[in-house]
């Protein structure tokens, strides 16, 4: 099930008339794009609600979570 599966999703003879390079965009736009779009919303919707906490890099923060910012020394 797993090697048919493939076979489709690389060479895709099921695209009745549309170009492969169609549905590899649309896949890309899915799989990529529309998910980053929504974890860059999300991070700018807390940035905005904790302005003075964004300004400083969140150093103030709770230490216990991960924001993915670290202090190099």
């Amino acid at each position: 099930m797993n090697d048919s599966l493939m076979t489709l999703l690389f060479f895709p003879d099921w695209t009745n008339g549309l170009p492969s390079d169609f549905l590899i965009l649309h896949f890309f736009v899915g799989a990529v794009i529309f998910p980053f779009n929504m974890i860059h919303a999300k991070a700018r919707k807390i940035d905005s609600e904790n302005l003075q906490e964004a300004a400083n890099g969140y150093k103030n923060a709770d230490s216990t979570k991960f924001y993915g910012y670290e202090e190099i020394n």
